[in-house]
């Protein structure tokens, strides 16, 4: 449902925005090349999961202005979810536990589209949403029996942000993020929320 949500978003502003291409002097829109950097606090909330660790990834992308206050951009970057230890019945029953070995473990690749609205010319909102390629480590979500795999699968992240920009070139924002890392055939589900703490430069 998420995924649907997220979707149709995107396509509904892409529609609106697609027409009015547009730039002038006096825009509050940001055009150009960008790279970024966040970190922050993970924490997967699933199954054998329930706590988080540090966190932080890099972007970089291009941002096109569609009109005077929002601009679309097409960004690829990498995140690294951090480490949770499983709790309860899952530790309990991991018949390889040994003291620390069953921590989880996600990160991977990033790929999508950024729609940021400048509500002033230091002030921005955005919505971000794509293709996510994790790569992880983890218990299975099985209580009685839960096993130890890693996977690598595609799924998808989505998020939200607010910011500042400090000069033209210059920004920092507050964001949270959610990571879809699992992979369904292995039985093991990493959903992770990021909250974080960025920067940006824009050339």
């Amino acid at each position: 449902m998420k995924k649907t949500m997220f979707a149709l978003a995107f396509a509904a502003a892409g529609l609106v925005a697609l027409p009015a291409f547009a730039q002038d002097n006096g825009q509050n829109a940001q055009q150009g090349w960008y790279v970024g950097a966040n970190a922050g606090y993970a924490q997967t909330h699933k199954g054998p999961y329930d706590n988080g660790d540090f966190a932080g990834g890099v972007k970089g992308g291009y941002r096109f202005a569609i009109n005077p206050e929002t601009s679309l951009g097409a960004e690829v970057g990498y995140v690294y979810l951090g480490r949770s230890d499983a709790r309860g019945l899952y530790t309990q029953n991991y018949a390889g536990y040994n003291g620390n070995n069953d921590k989880s473990k996600l990160q991977g690749a990033t790929a999508g589209l950024n729609l940021r609205y400048n509500f002033s010319p230091n002030w921005y909102g955005e919505i971000r949403g794509g293709a996510f390629f994790a790569k992880g480590e983890g218990l299975t979500n099985d209580k009685l029996n839960p096993q130890k795999v890693d996977f690598n699968s595609t799924r998808y992240y989505a998020g939200v942000g607010a910011g500042y920009n400090i000069s033209r070139n210059w920004s920092v924002g507050v964001n949270w993020d959610y990571y879809d890392g699992s992979q369904s055939d292995k039985n093991i589900h990493l959903p992770t929320n990021l909250y974080s703490l960025s920067a940006e430069y824009r050339f």
